[in-house]
């Protein structure tokens, strides 16, 4: 497998949410967004039409589910948990959107509603942390990681057997994909159906997201969806998570801060065998979260600065160009 830097592609336009207006350049350090303190816009997902992206934001204190228009204006807010709700998807069909919230402190669980905000629905109930929602392709299933089957829930969240599971859209026929032991989530099925992506916590050296050294290593995998045949697709000591798929099936994203320095990540795609390693983004911005337009000719990912003490981010488009 190749596991080096082979090519990449760079930014061509920049899509601020915050402000609502539009910066031009290849995301250079002058094409900044909004410098308010501890207010953060993150993992934004277009509808499959590509007109709208909905999108977390804790602009009014606690996370809370907004949607937009594609040029950043008409932002309007669904969501009103007291405890805050998180990582909303649009389904394939554009007419839902999957979320997590938290119902009590610890207990997260995954819900649906119309694109407009209406008619919400619990999708699952149990007493800890079920998150991360992602719609199969064909919009039958939705995939979501839970701590459910862990031994001891009382256990710090990392210390928990998280493990990816999936359920009918409506809830029921819940089945568990992975037998990880250990933290999976960011689960999604291949637009094929036939496997499993996410990120896993293995016990191995490692470099934390602010690039301090540990030995618990977060990284990417591919599986069937009984969890057999595992392909670490990172294989990197540095932190690498949120993966998602390309539409078209071609590639998988990622973010990782390999590049470094502490606390700034880049996205990558890989194949779906683990060759081809492209990064995408460069620079002093950290760029996560990323999420594919449905024709796969695009990103939108979190483009954010963090420090020890705050951090800020917004809503980012990342379109393909060859960099030479």
């Amino acid at each position: 497998m190749t596991k080096g830097f082979l090519s990449m592609k760079y930014l061509a336009m920049t899509l601020v949410i915050l402000s609502g207006g539009i910066v031009a350049g290849a995301g250079a350090d002058d094409a900044r967004i909004t410098r308010l303190s501890n207010i953060i816009n993150s993992y934004p997902d277009p509808s499959p039409a590509g007109d709208r992206i909905v999108f977390q934001s804790n602009r009014t204190g606690e996370g809370q589910i907004y949607v937009m228009d594609a040029d950043g204006t008409n932002i309007r807010q669904l969501t009103d948990v007291p405890l805050g709700a998180e990582t909303p998807v649009w389904s394939p069909d554009g007419k839902s959107i999957a979320y997590a919230a938290y119902l009590a402190d610890g207990n997260n669980d995954v819900f649906v509603m119309d694109k407009d905000g209406d008619n919400k629905r619990q999708i699952t109930d149990g007493p800890g942390y079920d998150g991360h929602p992602h719609w199969s392709f064909d919009g039958k299933r939705i995939v979501f990681n839970s701590d459910r089957t862990t031994p001891d829930r009382n256990a710090a969240w990392s210390d928990r057997w998280h493990e990816i599971f999936s359920a009918n859209a409506d809830g029921t026929d819940i089945r568990q994909h992975t037998q990880c032991k250990s933290v999976c989530t960011y689960g999604s099925l291949s637009p094929a159906g036939d496997r499993i992506l996410y990120r896993k916590t293995i016990d191995s050296a490692s470099f934390s997201w602010s690039l301090q050294r540990g030995t618990r290593n977060s990284e990417v995998f591919v599986a069937r969806t009984d969890g057999t045949d595992e392909i670490n697709l990172s294989a990197n000591t540095a932190f690498d998570g949120w993966p998602v798929w390309a539409p078209d099936g071609s590639r998988i994203a990622f973010a990782s801060n390999r590049a470094g320095p502490a606390r700034v990540g880049h996205i990558y795609t890989i194949n779906p065998d683990g060759t081809e390693l492209r990064q995408i983004t460069t620079g002093s911005w950290s760029y996560t979260q990323p999420a594919w337009s449905k024709n796969s000719a695009s990103l939108f990912a979190n483009q954010s600065q963090e420090t020890a003490d705050y951090e800020f981010g917004d809503i980012v488009r990342i379109e393909f160009g060859d960099s030479d």
